[in-house]
């Protein structure tokens, strides 16, 4: 059985927006095909083949999610709450 690994995410892909006051834990767990990242943060994650390729599905996925919730105000208190993590996190 393989440890999980961990990273530290710091900057995401387009518009090279960075992480500024919190990187994001992501967790690197094997599965039957390839690797799951996954962050303890905020309820998403990424698969790759590689942990490289899954860390950058979940850099793709955190700055989907972060644009998304630029969009409005009507969401629940639990996405209110990782909109106001997010935001306080991320620079663009």
């Amino acid at each position: 059985m393989v440890a999980n690994l961990y990273e530290k995410i710091s900057i995401l892909d387009s518009e090279v927006k960075k992480i500024n006051s919190c990187p994001l834990d992501a967790v690197l767990e094997p599965d039957e095909n390839g690797y799951i990242a996954r962050t303890a943060e905020i309820p998403l994650y990424g698969v790759g083949d590689t942990p490289e390729e899954a860390i950058e599905m979940l850099k793709r996925e955190v700055e989907s999610l972060y644009d998304d919730l630029q969009e409005g105000e009507q969401f629940t208190e639990d996405w209110l709450r990782i909109k106001r993590f997010l935001t306080e996190c991320i620079a663009g």
